[in-house]
């Protein structure tokens, strides 16, 4: 049912879109993830991270972006191959998600932009000891905020770097005594940088 309310959503903001002339882009990147509170660290989880932006002009300097995008987040324990052994882990935990941000065009190449982000989970698999399993205790929805830069090269192409990071946990789980914090807070938090080239179509 949520696969078919996001279609739906998709489709009908797509004929608005034409209807209203918005620029588009297609944009294609790699996620390097982690998940602040599980104890791992390290951005060691690569993920695609892959959609499409609508961006309506709002002055001359300032455009509004909407986007559509299928996120691979998560964590990945690294090995030390020297080390003794020890478990392994990994997180996979994926998304769609809508972006609506802000972008500053005053720098002509360099556009600075920011915003938040609604995820759904369609897809919550932990793997331990190669063992794999579903995260029951994984929320169905994220809330992020999004901060990055891109660089047009021309009318056409753009390089983007962005940072994003869950606004609340991620993770249903109860709190125990001295369990580990993010800026005071208990709880999972995806944090991730996502790396991607911006195609933009003929409008």
């Amino acid at each position: 049912m949520k696969k078919i309310i996001i279609l739906l959503f998709v489709l009908g903001f797509w004929d608005i879109s034409l209807a209203q002339s918005f620029g588009a882009q297609l944009v294609l990147g790699a996620n390097f993830s982690q998940v602040d509170g599980d104890q791992l660290g390290g951005y060691n989880k690569l993920g695609v991270n892959a959609g499409i932006q609508i961006n309506r002009e709002i002055s001359d300097d300032w455009e509004a972006a909407f986007e559509i995008r299928y996120s691979m987040k998560g964590a990945k324990k690294v090995i030390d191959p020297k080390a003794p052994a020890t478990f392994t882990l990994k997180l996979n935990y994926h998304y769609v998600e809508v972006p609506v941000l802000a972008k500053y065009k005053g720098f002509e190449k360099l556009i600075p932009f920011g915003g938040i982000s609604i995820g759904i989970n369609v897809l919550k698999e932990r793997d331990e000891n190669g063992i794999t399993s579903k995260e029951p205790q994984l929320n169905a929805t994220e809330l992020g905020l999004i901060l990055g830069i891109s660089y047009q090269f021309n009318d056409r192409i753009a390089a983007d770097l962005r940072h994003a990071y869950s606004l609340s946990s991620v993770r249903d789980a109860p709190i125990i005594i001295n369990s580990p914090t993010v800026f005071g807070r208990a709880g999972w938090y995806n944090r991730l940088f996502t790396i991607g080239l911006n195609y933009r179509l003929k409008n």
